[in-house]
């Protein structure tokens, strides 16, 4: 007797459920957007919203990323899509998480790691605290790590190493970390000339680029000054080579990947009681669980893994250690070393989803949750709370453009913001008399009043006018000033 032909949706019921919980991640990151915005991200939206040309968006540490979100902001203009850039630069972030989870997952099925397993590293993966505050903000970190996930999947698949190749050449364009990831391919390629041809085909576009970038912002080439650009960064940063240091700010840097938040940003409401409650219940019952597993024996994780990890972990112990987003690059490796590691233990079915429990609950309730109101960003909630006091035109004259008023100016759109680069009482007063016929007055922020007060000319100028109003706010963190010249 013939056994009973397999029905042709056999497994599906199964494959939606994998397939409803990988999505759970993105509709997270989708409803719960931060408010805490990185100033790198609130700098490029500001920028892609200008008519700026291409010299002025390119920049060596991230060399497209900004060309590209400007390219896209006005494309969704064109086609009737009102928002702002720093928005759709958060929803493509969100879009492009989502699918890294998945592609977290799909390696993990490939090192035959269960698919109860994979789900629950991928989750892991998904909400670790700096993933999930990156993925819910705009930044380039985000398109760069998809893409070499997107070359380490291809990679493993060993359908299309040069495909491989140019999706972790596009990588190192939004971010030159992703370079990182180079000795990890060519040490799963193996073969001599298949790893030169790898090395090739992703280096070589990015070499170019970088020229055509270097010729297009100074108007010239000169290989040392690409040289200098390449490895250009800001003042403040710098190599580290105290061990003791960087060794304590390794293990917190790694330790905050995946647990993060500030316990005095929780306040007393109902979620937030409802949350801790659960973490609770959930760390009682991973305890309880754990005491009852026999001692384990952990699996030798794979060396290609190893090398993806201590690339990274290697060049941020001396590189700003201090910098947690960074260790972004070995959060993928660090999730499938320990999934590789577990992947043949007879543990408690429970362990898994509580871990992933714990972890999701925990970066909500202290981390994501707060970070999704605007009152726990400072200069965000006092931007908003001026639309009525500047209403459209008003200008607003600054000297130094300094990254609270990045938040402010952008968040007040309506307003004429004026860059003070040398002292000019005509464009001042021609300024004041336009706000005047409107029944508008001029605004000095804190920097561009100081600015004109610390000239003997600018002193009598602003004493033969005199100040109307001191719109003043002050914090332990914050202080913003603005002069009213009416």
């Amino acid at each position: 007797m013939k056994p009973p032909a397999r029905s042709s949706t056999a497994g599906r019921p199964q494959f939606s459920a994998s397939a409803l919980w990988l999505a759970l991640p993105l509709a997270v990151y989708l409803l719960l957007p931060t408010r805490n915005y990185y100033w790198d991200g609130v700098s490029f939206a500001i920028d892609a919203e200008k008519p700026l040309p291409l010299r002025e968006l390119l920049h060596p540490n991230h060399l497209i990323y900004t060309a590209a979100i400007s390219w896209l902001y006005h494309a969704a203009l064109q086609i009737g899509v009102r928002t702002r850039a720093l928005f759709l630069m958060q929803f493509v972030n969100s879009l492009l998480a989502g699918a890294s989870v998945v592609a977290v997952y799909r390696a993990l099925r490939r090192r035959l790691v269960s698919m109860q397993a994979g789900i629950a590293g991928a989750l892991a993966f998904g909400f670790a605290a700096t993933w999930w505050r990156f993925a819910t903000d705009a930044d380039a970190y985000i398109v760069s790590i998809f893409l070499v996930l997107c070359a380490n999947d291809l990679l493993e698949t060993r359908r299309n190493p040069v495909l491989a190749s140019v999706a972790h050449a596009g990588a190192m364009l939004f971010h030159q970390l992703a370079f990182l990831f180079l000795p990890v391919a060519l040490f799963r390629l193996k073969e001599p000339r298949k790893a030169l041809a790898y090395a090739g085909s992703s280096l070589a576009p990015v070499g170019i680029a970088y020229v055509l970038a270097y010729r297009t912002v100074f108007g010239r080439f000169d290989a040392a000054g690409l040289l200098r650009w390449v490895t250009a960064h800001s003042p403040d940063a710098a190599f580290s080579y105290r061990p003791i240091r960087d060794l304590g700010l390794t293990l917190l840097g790694t330790l905050r990947l995946f647990f993060g938040g500030k316990l005095d940003q929780a306040r007393a409401e109902p979620l937030t009681i409802v949350g801790f409650t659960a973490i609770a219940v959930c760390v009682a019952a991973l305890v309880f669980r754990w005491s009852r597993c026999g001692p384990l024996r952990f699996a030798a994780p794979p060396k290609d893994l190893l090398l993806w990890l201590a690339a990274y972990v290697a060049f941020l112990f001396f590189w700003m250690p201090q910098n947690t987003f960074y260790r972004l690059f070995y959060l993928a490796p660090s999730i499938l070393i320990v999934c590789c590691a577990v992947r043949g233990l007879r543990v408690d079915r429970l362990l898994p989803p509580l871990v992933c429990g714990v972890l999701f609950l925990w970066n909500l309730v202290f981390l994501i949750y707060p970070q999704s109101r605007v009152q726990n960003n400072v200069p965000l909630q006092f931007a908003l709370a001026q639309h009525n006091r500047w209403p459209p035109g008003t200008p607003i004259a600054f000297h130094r453009f300094h990254s609270d008023l990045w938040t402010i100016s952008y968040f007040n759109q309506q307003a004429s913001w004026i860059g003070l680069n040398e002292l000019d009482l005509r464009l001042l007063e021609s300024s004041l008399a336009d706000a005047r016929q409107r029944g508008q007055s001029l605004w000095l922020e804190a920097t561009a009043y100081e600015f004109i007060s610390g000239d003997p000319g600018g002193r009598r100028w602003l004493a033969s006018h005199g100040v109307a109003e001191l719109l003043h706010f002050r914090d332990p963190k914050h202080e913003f000033r603005f002069y009213e010249l009416r």
